[in-house]
């Protein structure tokens, strides 16, 4: 089952995030994010929030998935 998930998450990253990193240095996007202010205050903590959320409920279907093979 495991090779499975890193047969998953390799696939993922080699089909989404290699090309926009590469797309996002060759056209100076990563450039202008590096040098570019920080998100703070009230959105800042509710776009904080939305990523907690999203990672919780990401392990929570990992956990369930993985304890319903069983």
């Amino acid at each position: 089952m495991s090779r499975i998930w890193a047969a998953i998450v390799t696939g993922f990253l080699a089909t989404f995030v290699l090309p926009a990193a590469a797309w996002a240095e060759e056209t100076g996007v990563a450039d202008t994010l590096r040098r570019g202010p920080r998100i703070s205050g009230i959105f800042g903590f509710f776009a904080a929030a939305c990523c907690l959320v999203v990672v919780v409920g990401v392990v929570l279907l990992v956990v369930m998935l993985s304890r319903r093979r069983r």
